[in-house]
């Protein structure tokens, strides 16, 4: 890397966090933490002193938000912190914090000025769902790899996501592959779609650029990832000439690699790479490495894979004016606080202690970085950390074979990394239970909401890793046990001790994501889902902790654990009795003892009564709803016909029903004095009817096959030029 100038002049800092080398990171850096409390409301943010600055700016805006409002509060160069006392709990807010630095103008003369970013909030809600993710995936390992693939879509749809995937050939044209993300993209609109590259996924270039800064032997097309994530925009192969040091940088019109230098149109996807093609150095095999990645990931999501939670930074260029190390300074305070972030040697410190976070800056190679590590060193060393930034020249260019930012992935603890300088990277929102994929979105489309903007949105920028994962796991719950109980299903596990309670989430065939079962979380180890429906069913239970991080206070959810269960229909037992009308009276009357379900029953006729039973009735057709406890209901329909003489109104000689019970078949045999045309009706308890038929004649016998029915109380009934006659039958 060339260091672009030497320090001309040092500042103090009163409270300081850095030896005096790093002079210059601190000059460009706000390094912010915050402090919240519930009642009254109010976010604190502390920043560390520099006695040299012009003076502080404060602004705020929501998450989302694509600009800045007016500033807050303007302070003295003497301040230290600020008081926001204009909040909410359960909203999340993003702060900047800019210090003007008048002592130090820019080369060109322009003014100077340092930031710190933070996104801060008091118990911010829990996020359920995050959107849609598409993994796509080399086709070389989809049966080699199928068990670890297939627990990965498990985990990315634990963690709340909606998860599809694809298989790709490695020679595929880029083209050909954007054209499947593009129709996915379109066919799963979400808040948050994201896009995990799986193994050897065909390689976008780009460009004719040297982000490190070596024109001479490092200038061309550079590996493009974000082409991908890029939906919007023209991407163009026509205009750029240009032979490169290499056959991967040249770039010529037609040859499939693009014009383009920047990223035409905001980032869409928020994109991340596993790739171990050309990684020889490894004794494992690519296939190997990608297993090891993968089970690797599944250790982290269901916290088997703890780490501590500070940070390291190691820069060995302290005087380069760019301020080569504020991106880890600004991002790892926001996450740890002040006293938790490190100045100490890379490699000799992370090979026997666990930094969450690292920094390693040095010269660089495509295979490594000085006075940090290189490729050689990660295919034995199992350094203690998980997200690593990096920077020095050439290993940016992440498709070299035995690449460093690669190796780093491929080692045996580390699941993302970044050549983190060039752009900057903004990763503020991960202290609040963000993943790091939206904070690559944020960086590769930044064109100036976050300061420096430099080398923003250049095609270069990439995540190398997963992006659905996040830096806060609470440990899973265990021994989940799903089954059906009457009318309803139980759901009872073992909880972590961290966890302070629990969501249910139930998804059915009809179901596109999971639907949540319980607004408030239950704080024991057990649920039950009323009148679940019929069919097989999905329940899914995620614990949930209010976390805090130097930057505020959230509700993080744990991975889920799901258990299925083909819940089956259970027909409600009613007991209802049907007292006939006397001609020319209002005498009848209908009435429910339900068994089924549990006491207290509603009970909501369509007469308008709340009563189990009803009298004074005419004929006609009389429903009612009947609701249990815990609010399962079901129907009942009858009619109350003008009682005769038994037999008389259809001439009936003799009649017969058996078996009752019964259980395969039940027969009716009927004699009338003469031929009738007949219509005979079966229905269930619920008077909805499960069976039809006509008949013809003087000498009835039909028989049923009930063998479908489920068990309860069936009535016949027979009808004939408005005369009608019931029977009662029992499925056992």
């Amino acid at each position: 890397m060339k260091i672009s100038g030497i320090i001309l002049a040092l500042f103090g800092l009163g409270t300081t966090l850095l030896h005096a080398q790093d002079i210059i990171d601190a000059r460009q850096s706000v390094m912010l933490e915050a402090e919240v409390q519930e009642s009254p409301p109010r976010i604190t943010l502390k920043w560390v002193l520099d006695t040299n600055n012009g003076g502080y700016t404060i602004r705020r805006k929501a998450k989302n938000d694509p600009i800045w409002v007016d500033s807050l509060v303007s302070l003295g160069a003497g301040s230290t912190s600020w008081t926001d006392t204009s909040v909410a709990v359960g909203v999340g807010y993003e702060y900047q914090v800019i210090k003007s630095l008048p002592a130090f103008p820019f080369p060109n003369g322009t003014p100077n000025f340092g930031t710190g970013y933070l996104y801060s909030g008091i118990k911010v809600p829990p996020v359920h769902l995050r959107g849609s993710c598409l993994v796509v995936i080399d086709s070389t390992f989809k049966l080699t790899l199928a068990p670890e693939i297939s627990r990965l879509i498990n985990d990315i749809e634990s963690d709340g996501w909606n998860t599809h995937s694809l298989y790709v050939d490695r020679n595929d044209p880029v083209t050909t592959v954007k054209s499947y993300i593009i129709s996915w993209a379109e066919s799963s609109p979400d808040i948050h779609q994201a896009l995990f590259l799986l193994g050897r996924v065909p390689v976008p270039y780009s460009g004719e650029i040297a982000p490190d800064g070596h024109h001479n032997d490092h200038r061309g097309a550079w590996p493009s990832d974000g082409y991908y994530g890029c939906l919007d925009g023209i991407w163009t192969d026509q205009t750029v000439s240009i032979n490169g040091p290499g056959n991967r940088h040249d770039n010529v019109p037609g040859d499939g690699k693009f014009d383009n230098n920047v990223f035409p149109a905001p980032l869409k996807l928020q994109v991340g790479r596993v790739d171990f093609a050309n990684m020889s150095k490894f004794p494992e095999s690519e296939g190997e490495l990608l297993q090891r990645y993968l089970d690797k990931d599944h250790q982290w999501r269901t916290g088997k894979a703890p780490a501590v939670e500070r940070g390291l930074i190691d820069n060995n260029y302290p005087l380069d004016l760019e301020a080569l190390g504020q991106t880890a300074w600004k991002n790892f305070t926001a996450k740890f606080g002040f006293s938790k972030v490190k100045e100490l040697p890379y490699r000799q410190t992370l090979s026997s202690q666990s930094y969450m976070w690292s920094f390693g800056c040095g010269g660089g190679g495509p295979e490594s970085a000085s006075d940090i590590s290189n490729t050689t060193n990660f295919t034995t060393d199992s350094l203690q950390t998980v997200f690593t930034l990096l920077f020095g020249s050439y290993f940016g260019d992440w498709d070299y074979p035995n690449n460093f930012l690669r190796a780093a992935i491929a080692s045996r603890t580390c699941l993302a990394s970044t050549w983190a300088v060039r752009p900057n990277w903004y990763l503020q929102h991960m202290a609040l239970g963000e993943h790091i994929g939206y904070s690559a979105q944020l960086t590769m489309s930044n064109t100036g909401r976050y300061a420096p903007p430099y080398w923003g949105i250049y095609v270069h920028s990439a995540l190398m890793g997963d992006p659905t994962i996040r830096m806060h796991i609470l440990e899973p719950v265990e021994n989940l046990n799903v089954s059906q109980t009457g009318l309803n299903v139980q759901l009872s596990w073992e909880g972590p001790s961290a966890a302070l309670g629990y969501f249910i989430y139930k998804k059915t065939d009809a179901d596109t994501s999971l639907v949540l079962l319980n607004q408030v979380p239950v704080t024991g180890t057990s649920y039950t889902d009323p009148c679940p429906g019929s069919g097989f069913i999905t329940y899914t239970v995620r614990g949930v902790e209010l976390r805090a991080s130097a930057s505020g206070t959230y509700y993080n959810l744990s991975a889920g654990v799901s258990g299925t269960i083909q819940s089956t229909p259970v027909s409600w037992v009613l007991n209802p009795v049907i007292v006939n009308c006397s001609p020319g009276q209002t005498n009848g009357s209908v009435s429910v003892a339900p068994q089924t379900g549990c006491p207290p029953y509603a009970y909501q006729w369509n007469t308008g009564d709340i009563t189990a039973e009803i009298q004074g009735l005419g004929p006609g057709n009389y429903c009612v709803t009947v609701t249990d406890c815990l609010g399962c209901s079901d129907v009942f329909c009858t009619d109350v016909t003008v009682t005769s003489e038994a037999g008389s109104l259809l001439n009936i000689v003799y009649s017969v029903l058996f078996p009752n019970p019964a259980v395969e078949q039940v027969a009716l045999k009927v004699d009338l004095n003469t031929a009738q045309d007949l219509q005979l009706d079966v229905f269930d308890a619920r008077g909805l009817q499960v069976a039809h038929q006509s008949y013809a004649g003087q000498h009835v016998q039909i028989v049923w096959d009930i063998r479908h029915l489920p068990a309860g109380l069936y009535r016949i009934r027979m009808e004939s030029e408005g005369a009608v006659k019931w029977f009662s039958f029992v499925k056992s």
